[in-house]
């Protein structure tokens, strides 16, 4: 959490406590029916990084912004509609942005509050939200047909795309925002390929677009959005989408620092998911050996590698989930093998 919040919590409660993170899964629109297993995926992540994570399936943290400050990051995922908090619970967490609060949007957060601009019913209640988290997805249509598998590529680097393939393939139900709102200086991370629209024609709106930004803010907090997470399956198997929101929340918790993200920018893995081979390259100049671990820390290959890209062969080992480690054993990257 930014220094301003800490010193607000420190004034309300003393010592600033172990860091915490707000779920809020509240609808007022379309449901996604994502709400437990979302809770679950992110009490699971809670437990590896070390936060705790406190549900609000009604809105009722909001109501004072003693309750907010209590909280590193606000979750707002899956949420819908624009008839979920009233005005005084509105102005306690334009307070907690105010203090130095952070925030992550996941999928249809976008579709909450829509901002005046956006095109589309039911608009400009509260423009705010729209305009921290970033975007209002466009209407008629919202987004591809179903969802079915594009490329996404890395823009830039960043410590949410640090353990993804790149590209990533991923079937998702990809976002519109040309008729909706786009704020134009979030910084993406991943935008994905040019798609087919549902009248099965490439539109204007199907050109490459953002699917994951982030912003910092004034105030001293951090904004993350991703635009993935439309099917339960996201929550509960799909590791690639738990890296990205672990790493994500790492960020907006500080617990990644630009020299963290520099490192794990150090070893890149592709493809991953594999099943015969896996690329590996190291960043700048450096040159040495990178080993293949299981899961339970055996090492099973090593292999020497530089800053160009080298070809391991994994057509021996079974299917799994595995780590390619480098020699100062400083980066971890864990990969999936599929036989």
């Amino acid at each position: 959490m930014r220094l301003l919040l800490l010193l607000f919590i420190s004034q309300l409660f003393g010592p600033a406590m172990a860091q915490s993170v707000l779920h809020y899964a509240e609808t007022s629109g379309f449901d996604h029916q994502t709400r437990t297993v979302s809770l679950a995926f992110m009490q699971d992540i809670g437990a590896e990084l070390g936060f705790s994570v406190v549900d609000d399936p009604d809105g009722s943290a909001f109501n004072s912004l003693a309750n907010l400050a209590a909280f590193d990051v606000i979750v707002f995922s899956n949420t819908s509609g624009n008839a979920l908090l009233v005005p005084s619970q509105r102005a306690n967490f334009e307070a907690y942005v105010a203090a130095g609060g952070s925030v992550l949007g996941i999928h249809a957060a976008s579709d909450t509050y829509r901002h005046t601009t956006a095109n589309g019913a039911n608009t400009g209640t509260w423009d705010f939200y729209a305009e921290l988290i970033g975007a209002s997805v466009q209407e008629n249509p919202n987004h591809v047909s179903g969802t079915p598998l594009y490329a996404m590529h890395h823009i830039g680097t960043h410590a949410s795309t640090a353990h993804l393939p790149d590209p990533w393939l991923k079937n998702e139900e990809y976002y519109y925002w040309e008729s909706g709102y786009y704020r134009p200086d979030n910084i993406a991370v991943l935008e994905v390929e040019e798609t087919i629209g549902p009248n099965n024609l490439v539109n204007s709106y199907d050109a490459p677009r953002p699917m994951s930004w982030y912003r910092e803010l004034a105030q001293g907090g951090r904004v993350f959005y991703t635009a993935l997470g439309h099917a339960p399956s996201n929550f509960i198997s799909d590791t690639l989408f738990r890296t990205h929101v672990r790493d994500a929340l790492g960020w907006l918790l500080g617990t990644v620092s630009v020299a963290d993200e520099e490192m794990l920018l150090a070893l890149t893995v592709w493809p991953n998911p594999t099943s015969r081979t896996i690329n590996v390259s190291r960043a700048g100049s450096r040159t040495g050996t990178v080993q293949i671990l299981d899961s339970t820390g055996r090492q099973l290959v090593t292999h020497a590698c530089s800053c160009a890209p080298c070809s391991i062969d994994l057509s021996a080992l079974v299917s799994g989930i595995y780590w390619c480690i480098s020699d100062d054993k400083h980066i971890r990257v864990p990969f999936i093998i599929h036989q």
